[in-house]
């Protein structure tokens, strides 16, 4: 499991319905569900528009962030979702989002952020 100063990559992975965590490229671990800290979003476009060309699947959708231990989700938490029909992650209303100050990826497969930052850097 990554430590608490090490940054983690999260993404959803739909065979085993967990989250994947990766450190340094490696996966080091499946959760039902993690709440991150400082997150930012990253969304590879062409890993995107290939996936709808041919029908593959593979990672190019990933929430970087420091782990919290024990945080619940804040009911003013706004959820946001990445779809392959529209580049980047989105909120709910369909804004794009880069970053959030904290991210809750929950077992059912929801996710949900607080002080969503909106554009790409």
């Amino acid at each position: 499991m990554p430590t608490a100063r090490a940054g983690v990559k999260a993404y959803r992975n739909l065979t085993r319905r967990a989250w994947s965590l990766r450190v340094d490229g490696r996966v080091v671990g499946h959760v039902p569900a993690i709440a991150l800290a400082g997150v930012t979003f990253r969304a590879s476009e062409a890993s995107r528009l290939r996936c709808l060309r041919t029908g593959s699947r593979d990672v190019h959708a990933v929430a970087r962030g420091l782990p919290l231990v024990g945080v619940p989700r804040p009911p003013g938490a706004f959820r946001f979702h990445y779809r392959l029909s529209a580049p980047g992650f989105r909120l709910a209303d369909g804004t794009p989002i880069s970053s959030a100050a904290a991210v809750w990826l929950e077992a059912d497969g929801t996710a949900w952020c607080l002080a969503p930052r909106s554009g790409f850097p």
